[in-house]
């Protein structure tokens, strides 16, 4: 078992725009037209996850200089608890060592409906020696926790990330006003 990251393209969009759509709450959802316009081969990386032919999850990766941010990963329900989260990120590593690698989770606050959800995402991310940074960032009315591996990652890095992203959401619904 081993897993292939193909570019998101005609064939496999439905695919994964389903995982998308199934994976993450909507405030914390760029639109799926916008990503698939501003990917690209060098900063905006989107990807199917594959094992053999079968469409088990995708990812959403965004290079900045000697930064990896990891803007979403996601796995099917139907293949979750399989290994293939860790294989992504096994994957992620291994692509990316000489990058810090960042990314952010929803807050683990004790008062979330679904606190056990986060307290095992953070677990998850800390077994591959993910670390948090002693900063919030807060997007849509989400409170993040900024989690990186090999060396920190500033607030202000992250905050650059999320404004290029709210600027690109804000074009995206001109564009549908319009």
């Amino acid at each position: 078992m081993a897993l292939e990251l193909k570019k998101v393209n005609e064939e496999n969009m439905e695919g994964i725009k389903k995982i998308y759509n199934d994976s993450f709450p909507i405030e914390e959802m760029v639109p799926f037209n916008k990503l698939v316009s501003i990917s690209n081969d060098t900063d905006h990386l989107f990807y199917g996850l594959y094992d053999d032919s079968t469409l088990v999850g995708m990812n959403y990766l965004i290079v900045k200089k000697d930064m990896l941010y990891v803007l979403y990963l996601a796995i099917s329900k139907d293949y979750q608890n399989k290994g293939y989260g860790q294989m992504a990120i096994n994957e992620i590593l291994k692509k990316y060592s000489s990058y810090r690698i960042s990314l952010n989770i929803e807050e683990v606050n004790p008062e979330s409906l679904n606190y056990n959800q986060r307290v095992k995402r953070k677990n998850f991310y800390q077994f591959f020696g993910f670390e948090s940074q002693d900063y919030l960032i807060s997007n849509e009315g989400v409170t993040f926790e900024t989690m990186v591996i090999n060396g920190d990652v500033s607030h202000q890095e992250i905050r650059e990330i999320f404004y290029e992203l709210i600027e690109h959401k804000l074009a995206w619904h001109r564009e549908l006003n319009k």
